[in-house]
């Protein structure tokens, strides 16, 4: 399935969202709807079976979600109808990427070797902001194979400070000498 598919589908229902006034309630919506899709292979397996009608997914799509915006089960019930329910498993990645463009955010990860508190991390994202250009939201992650030190990825920027980087870097430098 395509991205370019997902895409046309849930930037309309973000559209609508920002039109009407209900970003919020709908990424609610669609983040709720990734969670039961997460947390539950059988409505996954549900949705996705072609010998189940398409009217009884509506009908437990409109059962499960019943305190959802009208705008986000109407996207669902089109979803269903079009018989495209792998589109309802990008949603939220996606959703999300509209979100943080319209609101000026980039998406990062920092992983470092052992957790930082939250004052250290702080100076780090603002460090990073400044240098980016940009906000961030940044998602910790801890990774003690760094050794020591820290790795950014921010869009297809790597900023490599970390120990085990360091390393490798001169292993580099002293295999090319």
């Amino acid at each position: 399935m395509s991205a370019s598919l997902t895409r046309r589908y849930v930037k309309p229902l973000f559209e609508v969202a920002c039109e009407k006034n209900e970003l919020e309630r709908i990424a609610g919506d669609i983040s709720a709807l990734d969670q039961a899709l997460k947390g539950s292979p059988e409505l996954r397996r549900f949705l996705a079976d072609p010998s189940i009608q398409r009217r009884a997914k509506r009908t437990l799509i409109e059962k499960v979600f019943a305190e959802a915006s009208p705008y986000t089960l109407n996207f669902m019930r089109v979803i269903i109808n079009k018989n495209r329910p792998e589109i309802l498993n990008l949603t939220h990645q996606y959703f999300t990427e509209l979100m943080n463009i319209h609101r000026g955010v980039s998406p990062g990860i920092l992983e470092t070797a052992v957790p930082l508190d939250d004052e250290a991390f702080n100076q780090v994202r603002t460090t990073l902001e400044k240098r980016f250009g940009t906000r961030l939201d940044l998602e910790r992650r801890i990774n003690p194979g760094l050794l020591g030190g820290l790795r950014v990825r921010i869009g297809n920027n790597v900023i490599d400070g970390s120990v085990k980087g360091r390393l490798a870097k001169l292993r580099t430098n002293l295999a090319g000498a």
